[in-house]
Parts: structure tokens; sequence; C-alpha cells
């Protein structure tokens, strides 16, 4: 379980917010982080419910949690969350009301939180879906020849 308050305290102290995330909500996360890039445009929304410094944080801890998950997952746990991505036709996009559809869209504005992320997600990922033999030698040589 991440604990997000220990960071909060740390830049504002009178506004702590807990958030538990559980290896049940790991897959949700993943499909929402790794769908960032395909998912529908931005909304108009208010301003973070969280500090800059704040949101950092929890971006940080919530993407090493993705790759601890994503390392030590099953090929065939990689494969039940890859079918579970939402598509572009089902994907609503995030709740801005919601805290974590907040970090979303924050994440999806900001090129430094997107750097985090993918940074810290990425080669756990990719790294999986060669050792799954998911990347196909036909979709090298399609992806190289463009």
């Amino acid at each position: 379980m991440v604990q997000i308050a220990p960071a909060c305290r740390k830049h504002s102290p009178s506004r702590v917010v807990g958030i538990g995330l559980s290896i049940g909500s790991l897959p949700l996360l993943v499909g929402a982080l790794m769908t960032l890039g395909t998912s529908q445009p931005v909304r108009a929304q208010a301003a973070s419910p969280l500090p800059p410094e704040m949101m950092k944080t929890m971006v940080e801890q919530v993407s090493d949690s993705l790759a601890k998950y994503v390392s030590g997952a099953s090929c065939s746990d990689i494969t039940e969350l890859l079918k579970a991505l939402p598509t572009e036709s089902n994907n609503p996009g995030p709740d801005p009301t919601s805290i974590i559809g907040s970090v979303m869209l924050s994440i999806q504005k900001s090129p430094e939180l997107l750097s985090i992320v993918a940074s810290r997600v990425g080669p756990p990922l990719i790294s999986k879906a060669v050792e799954c033999n998911m990347v196909s030698p036909e979709l090298l040589l399609k992806v190289m020849s463009r």
C-alpha cells in the first residue's frame, strides 16, 4: 500500500491527503497511465488540488508502485492487464472531480510528470513485453519501416 500522507505533511501539514493503493487497484492505474497518450483530449479543469511538489511526489510514488507491480507480474497477468485497457471508443477520460482523475489530468498536461511516469514505468513494461514474447518480429519490422 502506498501512503501519500507523509509526503503531503512535508509540504502542507494542514492539508494531508491519504491515498491507499492496493495491488487490486494497480491494474486500473497501469491501464490509465498507459492510455494517457491515446485518451481523449484533456477537458478543462480547475487548478490541481495538490501543490506542484506534492503532485510530483505522488506521481513518483504511484509510478514506482506500478513499475514494481509490472516487474513482478506474470506474463498472463500482463496479458490480462492489456486486454482490460480501455479503447478510445470506451474511454470516458479521467474524472476531474476525483483526486486520481485530477492527477491523471495533471500528468497529461505536464511534460515533467509524464516523463516521470514514462521513465519509471516504461522500462519494466517494455522488458516484460519482450520477456513475454509480446513484441513480434513482424511488429518490429513494421515499426522500423516507417
